[in-house]
């Protein structure tokens, strides 16, 4: 008998201790996850808006989206549309307009979407302050497609960081890009606004490829995210 009582209780001496030495893991786990509750979201859980990526994934072989990153500038019912921010051309604004005199000769032009390639232009703006004129895309960002709100921009030497000129678009039709993204063609990221501007674009697909394979990703890290945008930009028939 006695021997069965000791036994009993070095088993409930080492459950006791093994409980002790788990208990704050298992505390600082759940805090983890209760953290990751409240700052973090699945990258399932990132709706389509303005002022979101989306990153193509290796599926997607098409010439005008392979290994692109798309922002979303309009979204909603009647369809999407947005700018490719990582296809640089060799073109410049005189190529594109050559009867108008730029106040900056040579500025280079960034393919945003196969749609109305030879007619439309667009400009991203980064402000602090709300530019005229302009209608929001994500915080501090804001698109025109005004020829004379490009040449107040252009001429202004102290943006020439804040800036980027695009011509076409990307657009889709209502419920095109929805449907797209289940299929697994697209990862929807929220926007980076240094991403956006930086100025080598080589690998910015594949940083943001990498970004869409961790399982969480932070709450809308650039703050506020609009969500309408100007009609300007036109949708895909």
């Amino acid at each position: 008998m006695r021997t069965r009582v000791l036994v009993f209780f070095s088993l409930w001496s080492h459950f006791v201790l093994v409980f002790l030495l788990c208990f704050p893991v298992l505390l600082n786990a759940a805090e983890l996850n209760e953290t990751a509750g409240s700052s973090q979201l699945s990258r399932d859980e990132i709706e389509i808006q303005s002022g979101v990526f989306l990153v193509a994934d290796l599926k997607i072989m098409d010439a005008h989206f392979g290994k692109t990153v798309v922002l979303i500038l309009h979204h909603d019912a009647g369809g999407s549309s947005g700018l490719v921010i990582n296809r640089p051309t060799e073109q410049v604004l005189k190529d594109l307009l050559p009867t108008v005199e730029w106040p900056v000769p040579v500025e280079a032009i960034f393919e945003g979407g196969p749609v109305l390639r030879d007619e439309t232009l667009a400009l991203l703006f980064r402000s602090k302050n709300t530019p005229q004129n302009m209608e929001p895309v994500f915080k501090d960002v804001y698109v025109t497609r005004k020829a004379r709100v490009f040449a107040g921009i252009l001429q202004d030497e102290t943006q020439s960081k804040g800036h980027r000129l695009y011509a076409g678009y990307a657009g889709w039709s209502p419920g095109q890009l929805e449907a797209e993204r289940r299929r697994g063609d697209w990862h929807v990221l929220f926007a980076d606004v240094d991403v956006l501007f930086d100025e080598d674009v080589s690998q910015t697909w594949s940083e943001m490829f990498a970004r869409t394979q961790r399982r969480f990703v932070k709450k809308d890290p650039q703050g506020l995210h609009f969500k309408t945008l100007s009609k300007n930009i036109p949708k895909k028939d």
